[in-house]
């Protein structure tokens, strides 16, 4: 599914209007196309139907629904949210209402329509909406939650931003959103998404041709993401994964890390760790190759266990390194002369991407074949601004780190966005079940082993961090969202590939 922001949303209407398609026009358009949707969707025939309309475009649309509704049949008035309307298209057809009668929300009459209604048409703010509404308009959307009346946002709930998906304090809780000609990213992302309801999109006759660049997102039903296996195969086709993770202080790292690679395929996993760490690590890994290398006092990697690094990842398809490693002078020089030494694809997680942060630049060395999967504090340390701003940026942020590097982002979270630069993925499954430590680790595993298998990188992480989401999402049902582990995510993996598979 594609989607589009605001910005390509003005870029498709402008290209329309260039056309010969005038914005009066779609205005029309896209007011008919949601007058027929809600009068099927609520079969409005003997309902009432409260149009709550702002002053610019969005309210226009709700004009152009309240008339025609009005020529159903049905029991139709329009409530002026914040005023006369101000936007000429809308004033344009404001005049055309004569028999539907127009209150303000100042008025007594203007709160027992919506009080009363059965249906109640937001129509206040469309996609340009930033910040917060003023007191005056924020209490037209607590009234509007407060009625008893199913809510009809026309293209975005009022009081969400398009782009970023924040919302405001009292934003309008619909429980169908019209999506003007496309979705967008109000209407994936969390929290907006939560606030839609039903999202259905209403094609008004645009071209959304007029864009190139690709913001995308995939259904929550399994996809057919991974390949068919030849019956000839042998483990050397499915790719070798070199795991550099790991340390006496973070054991599990390194277990998930390599049972991540393992669970999506990967033929070999040599999992790489500092030896004092072999007994917590080796007891609960099976399959991979054990490499236990010298370490310092404390358990993490020593500068000894370079050379045999450097020859293992020569030697590699992919190599994971960072998760669990630790930031010490030594694991800093192990980081650098490694990810020097990679001939083939690189997974770069947690204390890898710290380490990034003395000398960024080392991504050169790597670009066009890396993955680098932050969480939005190590995404903030990489660019210098805090976890609000980073959060409150995250398709731009991942967008210019990916494009400046040559090198894939994973920017994780509710609704992670992958972005190669010119793509962009939001993820959209997941649950607050898998914010704790460790769902990172599988994660960065999941990608290296499907990079091992010839994945490139922006489809690879794209098809671990789905499918990390729906293992998720798994065990959440089987153990909620309290209890559940990132080890119960990698236990339903197995079972769960089989949807994937061609």
């Amino acid at each position: 599914m594609k989607i589009y922001t605001s910005e390509q949303m003005k870029k498709i209407e402008a290209t329309a209007n260039e056309k010969g398609m005038s914005y009066l026009s779609m205005m029309e358009n896209a007011g008919a196309a949601c007058a027929k949707e809600i009068y099927r969707y609520f079969d409005c025939a003997d309902k009432n139907i409260a149009v709550v309309c702002g002053k610019g475009k969005n309210g226009g649309d709700g004009f152009v629904a309240a008339r025609l509704l009005k020529k159903k049949g049905c029991r139709v008035s329009v409530v002026l949210a914040c005023g006369s309307p101000t936007a000429t298209d809308a004033l344009t057809i404001f005049g055309k209402l004569q028999e539907v009668p127009v209150f303000l929300f100042e008025q007594e009459q203007a709160k027992e329509e919506i009080r009363t209604a059965d249906v109640i048409i937001d129509a206040v703010f469309g996609f340009g909406f930033r910040g917060k509404p003023d007191e005056k308009t924020a209490e037209v959307f607590s009234f509007i939650n407060e009625s008893k009346g199913a809510v009809v946002s026309i293209d975005i709930p009022s009081g969400a931003e398009c782009d970023s998906a924040k919302v405001c304090k009292d934003c309008v809780r619909a429980d169908l959103t019209l999506a003007i000609s496309c979705k967008k990213p109000v209407h994936v992302l969390k929290p907006s998404c939560e606030y839609c309801g039903k999202t259905k999109t209403v094609d008004i006759g645009l071209d959304t041709k007029a864009v190139k660049e690709e913001f995308t997102t995939l259904s929550t039903k399994p996809q057919k993401l991974l390949p068919k296996r030849s019956s000839l195969s042998h483990k050397g086709d499915y790719g070798k994964v070199l795991s550099v993770c790991g340390s006496m202080k973070y054991p599990g790292a390194a277990v998930l890390a390599a049972t991540g690679a393992v669970k999506m395929g990967a033929g070999l996993v040599f999992a790489a760790f500092p030896e004092k760490a072999y007994s917590a690590i080796a007891a609960k890994l099976t399959e991979p190759v054990m490499l236990s290398l010298p370490c310092c006092e404390e358990g993490f990697f020593a500068r000894g266990a370079i050379n045999t690094l450097v020859e293992e990842a020569q030697k590699a398809d992919c190599t994971l390194i960072g998760c669990g490693m630790g930031q010490t002078l030594a694991t800093a020089s192990v980081f650098e002369e490694v990810l020097t030494a990679c001939k083939d694809k690189v997974v770069i997680d947690a204390d890898g991407i710290n380490l990034l942060g003395a000398n960024i630049n080392m991504l050169e060395a790597v670009k066009g074949r890396a993955v680098i999967t932050p969480h939005p504090g190590e995404m903030a340390r990489l660019f210098g601004l805090t976890t609000e701003q980073v959060n409150a940026n995250r398709i731009p942020l991942a967008a210019a780190l990916a494009k400046k590097y040559g090198i894939t982002v994973v920017l994780k979270g509710a609704n992670t966005v992958i972005s190669d630069g010119s793509r962009i993925y939001v993820n959209r499954t997941g649950n607050p079940g898998m914010a704790r430590g460790g769902s990172g680790d599988l994660l960065a595993g999941m990608v290296a082993g499907l990079l091992a298998q010839g994945f490139e990188p922006f489809e690879a992480a794209v098809a671990a961090v789905h499918i990390h989401g729906k293992a998720g999402d798994i065990a959440a049902k089987i153990n909620s969202v309290y209890g559940m582990t990132p080890s119960d995510m990698a236990a339903v993996l197995p079972k769960l590939l089989s949807e994937y598979e061609q």
